[in-house]
């Protein structure tokens, strides 16, 4: 039987209250080996089933979410909460059957069902047991406050600040500091000919790397321009060290 929907623990109180063949322990290790959903044999609702195996046995826990009468379904609701918050596992999906909880751990108290106490009072009992309590690990009882296991945070990718390496401080050729990505390679200024930035007067010099071995051009007269053979043959205009692109 599939149902849609899910179940959310947190939406309801936890509250304690199964069958199978079991004897009675107090705080028994179980792990929940199956979870299924099941129509009950009214075929008018259903209910999610749970099985607890532990050293000792099988003890069946049958959660009423799918019927008629809202307070059986208050109490289902409340025990499932109860062993949700035992285990760590609030979330569970109805269209898997709640596989969610299945190969999840604790600790149970089984007893006998009411009236089912083997007695010299009671020929007739049958000694039928039940799941009593779930708790966690560590013994603690969900229904109590302050006792159920909080739902585990997701970790948060938190983005890590790049690293950035300190460049060291260096004097710049205009005569200002800062950070340089790599040793600076010397330059050599010279003033281009007048005319060169296009306003009549002499061009700022502009620092640029020395090609390797060039020869010092001569410097022109001020006020000429550069003729071919004065500057290594370069064309009229064109600063010793090379073109700009």
């Amino acid at each position: 039987m599939i149902m849609q929907g899910s179940f959310n623990a947190n939406q309801f109180e936890p509250n304690q209250g199964g069958g199978g063949i079991h004897p009675p322990a107090q705080k028994v290790p179980f792990r929940i080996t199956n979870t299924e959903i099941k129509e009950n044999s009214a075929k008018d609702g259903g209910y999610f089933k749970v099985e607890f195996t532990s050293p000792m046995g099988v003890v069946f826990q049958n959660y009423n979410i799918w019927n008629k009468t809202p307070k059986a379904v208050e109490i289902a609701h409340g025990q499932l909460s109860a062993l949700c918050r035992a285990v760590n596992i609030y979330q569970i999906d109805w269209s898997n059957e709640g596989a969610a909880l299945r190969n999840a751990q604790g600790l149970m108290d089984v007893g006998y069902q009411k009236g089912e106490e083997p007695s010299s009072d009671n020929p007739n009992a049958k000694g039928y047991t039940e799941l009593k309590r779930v708790y966690d690990m560590a013994g603690n009882d969900p229904s109590r406050p302050g006792q159920a296991q909080q739902p585990q945070a997701q970790p948060v990718q938190q983005a890590q600040p790049q690293q950035v390496a300190a460049q060291p401080m260096t004097q710049q050729p205009n005569g200002a500091w800062g950070a340089t990505t790599a040793p600076q390679q010397p330059v050599v200024q010279q003033a281009a000919p007048a005319g060169w930035n296009g306003q009549g007067g002499p061009a700022q010099a502009q620092p640029m790397q020395q090609a390797p071995q060039a020869p010092q051009a001569p410097q022109a007269p001020a006020g000429q321009a550069w003729q071919p053979g004065q500057n290594g043959g370069a064309p009229s205009g064109t600063p010793p060290w090379g073109s700009r692109t």
